[in-house]
């Protein structure tokens, strides 16, 4: 069985792929960038706001990487980072010794509560302000269309 031939990109086509990867670029470091003043990624920041959302700001860890649709090794050095600095606990589920919850520690509430107007600002700065706000439905239907297409999981705002 032979895999179909794929189509070429025509120009506007192009554009948007290029227009996409420079702005997913760049708003990912401008981000990092900004939160790294809270010694935070935006990695380890999606991890604290999944957390802070979770009843009793836990999640196991195997639902937690699904969630910030990272590998389950990827997760587990991150919250190992984070756990190191106090932000995250990690404790076995009492039901099952092979799942892991991990926690948000009140410290690590305190973090994101402190980060969370840095990532705001950020926010606005780089990704919704420079996006004319009657584009923004559109921008908001390509861009969950593009998530939803990849398996992308509805965030919990």
């Amino acid at each position: 069985m032979t895999t179909p031939k794929p189509r070429p990109l025509d120009d506007g086509e192009t554009k948007a792929w290029i227009a996409f990867l420079q702005a997913a670029t760049l708003a990912h470091d401008r981000l990092n960038r900004a939160l790294a003043a809270h010694e935070l990624t935006l990695d380890d920041y999606e991890i604290l706001v999944w957390l802070s959302a979770a009843p009793c700001r836990r999640i196991l860890m195997s639902e937690l990487a699904d969630q910030v649709l990272m590998s389950k090794s990827r997760c587990t050095y991150r919250i190992d980072r984070l756990e190191a600095a106090g932000i995250v606990s990690r404790e076995p589920c009492p039901d099952d010794a092979r799942r892991i919850w991990a926690t948000l520690t009140p410290k690590g509430f305190r973090t994101l509560q402190k980060a969370w107007p840095t990532h705001l600002a950020s926010v606005r700065e780089y990704v919704i302000d420079p996006i004319d706000k009657p584009d923004l439905p559109a921008v908001t239907r390509a861009l969950r269309a593009v998530a939803d297409a990849l398996g992308g999981r509805r965030p919990p705002v």
